[in-house]
Parts: structure tokens; sequence; C-alpha cells
């Protein structure tokens, strides 16, 4: 833990959180997913009551605000889900669909382009986190945020290093659809240049989820189910297991009479609607407000 003057940075084992404290007693807490968002700090009084996060109704389906560059990130994750949730179903249950809609040429067009969604979500994230590390809480030009930057190198940071590892897994993501769409491919060559990085990027998938469940844990893990954002890392760590799985029955030729290939697109649809849940619950966070609840676990953990 370090000191600066009325400010201090709390690290376990990441940087999450900078308390200030006031001149009248009141503390404001702020977090680094909400910072990085730019929501407002939590405000903690010297009782040790917090204003806890708390969403109005309304909130659920507030949809529009495109003048938020956190939206559009949800909105490009929503997109890329929803093209892999279909790939995955037209390959597993075409006979509920038109024969044209799931033809395997069809079906991995529609893989390729969901992954360079999530690559431009992913992208914008990375580039939001090089901006908004809570470390450099009021060192801007007049205590304001620093200007934008093209790179930077925050290992301190859980919400950089995820959205980093994340972002390298859609690049993996963005071979492995791309040479799907390659014809007469032998098994060895599929492994090599289809599910290889298909492995790897759910790896990176995987761990960008779990280092997002360490940032809003301040630690090692939590449980917070009034939180939105708690559902947000939860939900993306379940989707992103759902793709480990599926790349590890992709990974393996399957024997003559295994239904290895339908678990594998089970599974990228059990992870794609997860991420589609969770890329919904990212636009509601946007609009959350404040509300009164005695509280201190946001500085005890």
């Amino acid at each position: 833990m370090s000191t600066t003057a009325n400010r201090r940075s709390i690290r376990n084992p990441f940087v999450s959180r900078v308390v200030e404290t006031r001149d009248d007693g009141h503390q404001l807490v702020f977090l680094s997913r909400r910072y990085r968002k730019q929501l407002q700090p939590l405000h903690l009084s010297p009782i040790g009551v917090r204003l806890r996060l708390s969403l109005p109704q309304a909130s659920w389906f507030r949809l529009w605000a495109p003048r938020r560059l956190a939206w559009w990130i949800a909105l490009l994750f929503l997109i890329g889900s929803a093209c892999f949730a279909y790939g995955s179903f037209a390959t597993n249950w075409s006979q509920l669909l038109e024969p044209g809609m799931t033809t395997a040429s069809a079906i991995g067009i529609v893989f390729f382009i969901g992954s360079f969604f999530f690559t431009a979500a992913a992208g914008l994230q990375l580039l939001v986190a090089f901006k908004g590390d809570i470390a450099e809480l009021g060192t801007g030009p007049d205590g304001q945020r620093l200007a934008w930057r093209w790179f930077a190198w925050k290992p301190h940071n859980a919400g950089y290093l995820s959205s980093l590892i994340q972002f390298a897994g859609t690049l993996l993501f963005n071979l492995n659809t791309g040479n799907a769409l390659l014809a007469g491919l032998g098994w060895v060559e599929k492994d090599v240049l289809i599910w290889t990085p298909d492995l790897a990027g759910s790896i990176c998938f995987l761990a960008a989820s779990y280092l997002a469940l360490m940032e809003i844990s301040h630690g090692w893990w939590s449980f917070e189910p009034r939180q939105v954002a708690w559902w947000v890392v939860m939900i993306n760590l379940a989707g992103s297991v759902a793709f480990q799985v599926s790349a590890i029955y992709a990974f393996f030729p399957p024997p003559p009479d295994a239904g290895w290939n339908w678990d594998a697109n089970l599974w990228t649809f059990v992870g794609a609607v997860c991420f589609f849940v969770a890329s919904y619950l990212m636009i509601p966070e946007l609009f959350d407000a404040d509300a009164t609840a005695p509280d201190k676990s946001v500085l005890s953990r």
C-alpha cells in the first residue's frame, strides 16, 4: 500500500482501488473498472456508510448510448457473440434453418465475420485500458485524465492485462476462423492451422476472464451478486470455460461414429450465449446509480 498526500492506492495483488480522503473525513473510493468506464467513484462517510451500486429498473431498458465508447464496445461484443451463436447453432441444428443458411461456407463466413467484431471490441477495450489506469488517477494536467495513447505497459493493472490478453485471443480467433475457410485441408493441417489457434485463443479468453474477476474482486475471488459488474465478469468466465471445452473437443480428430464435432459446436454455442448475455449487461452497467447502504467491504478486502 502506498500513500501520496490524501490519496492511497491499494494493491491486492493488482492496483484496483484508490481511496481519497477529504478534509471533512468523507472518502472517495475509485474502483479500476468503474474508473476505466468513466463512472463515478463510490462514497464512504466517516461512519463507514458506503454509497453502493444500485440499478434503477429503467436502466435495464436503456440501450442507446452511442456517445460512450463503452457502449460501442458492448455492441461489438454483442454482434460477435451473435455470429458465433448462429454459426454453432446452424452447424448442429441445420434442420431447423433454411438449407441455404447452413452450408459450410456460409457458416464459416459468419464465424469469420464474428471474430472481427470480437477483435474490434477487444481493440477498443485495450485502447481504453491504456488511458484508464487508476494508478494514474490525478496525474494528468490539472488533475484530469491523461490523454489518449496508442500503447502502454501496465502489469500492475488487472483490467489492462485482461484487455491485452483478450485482444491477443481475438487475433488468434481471426486466424482460426479464417483458416477454416480453406478447402482441402487434412486433419493434421486442420490441427495446426485451425484448432491450434482456436485452443490458444480460448486459453487467452479464459485467462482474461479470470483477471477481470480479480479486478472487481480486489483479490483472487469474490461473491457479489448485487453488482452488475460481478455478473458481467462471471458470465464471461463461464463463456470462456465453454469455449475452452469446445476447443479441446475440436483439437482432437474424432474417431468414427463419435459425436465430438457436435459436442464442440454445442459448447461453442453455450459460450457464445454467455458472451452475448454478458455483453448486454455491460450496457445497463453504464447507467448505474448510487444508493446508501452500510458496507465497508470495499475497503476491507
